[in-house]
């Protein structure tokens, strides 16, 4: 409570600050948009600690532990195109072990190439599954569901991407949720990473652990958990009273999920790991995963808002704060892009020109900003990772600014963009020309360190001075990791 109290407080100082001050037309401008970027930051630190007292509510902690009375028929199905043989294989060995009875396995296949359609076949039919195809091809993964939802009789349909490895165990616990609330239209379970012996897919896993660990357990005790894509099931009959999944989307899954919210269906995140995927191992196929995260995601936002004014009942506060909160998470690029620009504008051009008083700043961004801190080391500690692992995991975010600055913009506009798959195994490192935005933000940030430090020499206000060099300084080392993440994977 103190922490938010400190946010509000901070953020109240900059909103009274922006409106009091005399500020040049040009100094408001760039004041603006640096409230602004502050404000979608401190919203969302709010939602993650909201959602962080949900965790570790007791009665939220319990172990659902429901006896399931007969076997209802589940499909388990896991849509693929051109997937490596040896991914494939590694699944549908998993899918195998289910410990389930009444229980039929489908391969979707959706590729076009002859040699993965051969490899899939052979797949299936070691393994014992059915293969599913369909002609013609629309709408990528979520058009092949569609078309394999009008074939299939079963009462629930178990979702795996390809590269997702159950645990025996999987149906045996979730089915009986399903069984025990008859409006539960589906219930997620985390997606966790395996291959953790390389730099990028341990940042990345240490990020889905925030959103897994955390974020989610607050979702759904709103009621405004979404589908994640894979490691779900789904009550066929919910999911079809929506018209499967929303084809228009890069992230079916999501614009799906508040269709079936709107229907008055309830859904459920069970914390519970039993499944296990292969994380991107290139900065390529990182920016790839989150172009696609990103873009669908705020094209998602943006149907919301209309969603909201449409039929603001629709829903309760609480899940339309939590759908607004997830779809305008990644406006995070401009955020970062608008706080690194900021100290080099500042000392280079004095813009904006008015700087709070050395003791109002220390009174209300010192409290917020280390409290802040605290609270999400300590919750990512409480689990067990590393503060390598940690700050690694955030600076790898910090350095996607561009991605997710270019993928938020086209997701507002509306502009589809291909359903990309994630690059499974190694690629080689980026051109550096294509690394062009953080390397000229470095550039930047160095010369406004030189400059503000000359300017320091001729005696000009050097608090406000040193304490843009500290941030231009900070943004110097976040960005310089560029060339860790960047390099070969091994």
């Amino acid at each position: 409570m103190v922490g938010m109290a400190c946010m509000f407080f901070y953020f109240a100082t900059r909103v009274v600050v922006f409106v009091s001050s005399e500020y040049s037309f040009v100094d408001s401008i760039f004041a603006f948009f640096l409230m602004i970027a502050e404000g979608h930051m401190i919203l969302h630190t709010l939602g993650f600690a909201f959602n962080i007292f949900y965790v570790f509510d007791p009665d939220r902690r319990r172990e659902p532990n429901y006896t399931l009375k007969g076997s209802p028929l589940v499909h388990v199905i896991v849509p693929a195109r051109h997937e490596p043989k040896a991914v494939l294989e590694k699944t549908f060995q998993m899918l195998a072990l289910l410990r389930y009875a009444n229980k039929e396995i489908f391969l979707l296949d959706d590729s076009s190439d002859p040699v993965y359609q051969r490899e899939a076949e052979e797949v299936a039919q070691r393994f014992g599954a059915q293969l599913f195809r369909r002609e013609p091809r629309h709408g990528a993964k979520a058009g092949i569901v569609n078309d394999f939802l009008q074939h299939s009789d079963a009462k629930y349909v178990a979702v795996f991407d390809a590269d997702q490895t159950p645990m025996p165990d999987f149906l045996e616990k979730v089915v009986p949720i399903l069984e025990h609330d008859t409006q539960l239209a589906f219930v997620q379970t985390p997606q966790f990473y395996a291959n953790l012996n390389n730099r990028i897919a341990r940042c990345a896993c240490v990020q889905q652990s925030i959103f897994y660990e955390y974020i989610c357990e607050g979702k759904s005790a709103s009621n405004a958990m979404f589908c994640c894509g894979t490691n779900v099931v789904f009550r066929s009959s919910a999911l079809k009273s929506v018209g499967g999944f929303d084809e228009s989307s890069v992230t079916e899954d999501f614009a799906t999920s508040i269709l079936i919210h709107l229907k008055g269906y309830k859904s459920l995140y069970y914390n519970h790991a039993a499944a296990f995927g292969m994380a991107p191992e290139s900065l390529l196929a990182y920016f790839k995963q989150q172009t696609r995260w990103a873009t669908g995601c705020v094209d998602v936002c943006r149907r919301i808002a209309k969603k909201f004014l449409m039929n603001p009942r629709g829903l309760t506060p609480r899940q339309w704060m939590e759908y607004f909160l997830s779809g305008s998470y990644y406006f995070i690029g401009w955020t970062f892009f608008i706080l690194m620009l900021s100290p080099v504008l500042y000392l280079f051009f004095g813009i904006p020109r008015f700087f709070a008083y050395p003791n109002v700043y220390f009174l209300t961004f010192m409290p917020y900003i280390t409290l802040s801190l605290i609270l999400f080391l300590s919750t990512m500690m409480d689990r067990r990772y590393s503060f390598t692992d940690i700050y690694r995991a955030v600076f790898l975010g910090f350095n996607s600014f561009p991605i997710y600055m270019r993928a938020s913009f086209l997701g507002l506009i509306g502009k589809k963009i291909p359903f990309a798959i994630t690059d499974k195994g190694k690629t080689n490192a980026l051109p550096l020309i294509t690394l062009w935005p953080q390397w000229t933000m470095i550039l930047a940030n160095v010369t406004a360190i030189f400059i503000g430090v000359v300017r320091i020499y001729y005696r000009e206000n050097p608090y406000a001075i040193g304490v843009n060099i500290f941030w231009a300084a900070y943004h110097t080392f976040v960005l310089s990791h560029i060339f860790y993440f960047n390099k070969r994977p091994v």
